[in-house]
């Protein structure tokens, strides 16, 4: 081989490298589960962000509509479990659902690329320990527990009462890498 081909299949190895460096560090999609717990008895307010992960099964699907083979991604229902096995990417349900409910409030278009859901546990609803908390979309997710596509899926450690009320605000954001 000479210098020359040498030279080029390092430079298309280097660009190999640098490519998917970029596509690692720039973030495209950005998720936040706001959540605002409201006390009934107090009248006191607590509010939290968490920073979600979009699992495979949702990445996958996202990319499935370019393609024309998934074009229902709808987000249909937030789910709270009681699991606190960690997050992996290839989650595909809760670890323990325990109770569903489909948006309040959307999904709505707030601005370019972003995305806006609300969702509300009553004070009856979901009491307990409260260690996992998911999004599902598409044509398949229903009201039964772990149907549909799991988009995302956080670990949040709370224990509910029947004296709140809690608003979790799914907050997606697509933006230009």
């Amino acid at each position: 081989m000479t210098k020359r081909d040498q030279l080029k299949k390092m430079i298309r190895k280097i660009a190999g490298k640098l490519k998917d460096l970029v596509f690692e560090a720039l973030p495209s999609w950005i998720g936040i589960f706001e959540i605002t717990i409201y006390n009934l008895d107090t009248g006191k307010l607590k509010k939290k962000i968490v920073f979600n992960r979009v699992m495979d099964v949702g990445l996958n699907a996202l990319a499935d509509t370019l393609v024309g083979t998934t074009p229902d991604l709808e987000i249909k229902y937030l789910a709270v479990g009681t699991d606190n096995t960690p997050v992996t990417d290839n989650d595909a349900q809760l670890g323990a659902e325990i109770f569903r409910t489909p948006p309040v409030s959307g999904p709505l278009r707030t601005t370019v690329g972003q995305i806006e859901t609300e969702f509300i546990l009553l004070d009856s609803e979901a009491v307990g320990s409260l260690r996992e908390v998911a999004i599902f979309v598409g044509a398949t997710a229903t009201g039964t527990a772990n149907s549909g596509v799991l988009l995302s899926r956080i670990l949040w450690s709370y224990e509910k009462t029947n004296s709140e009320e809690i608003t979790i605000k799914r907050i997606d954001k697509i933006v230009r890498a």
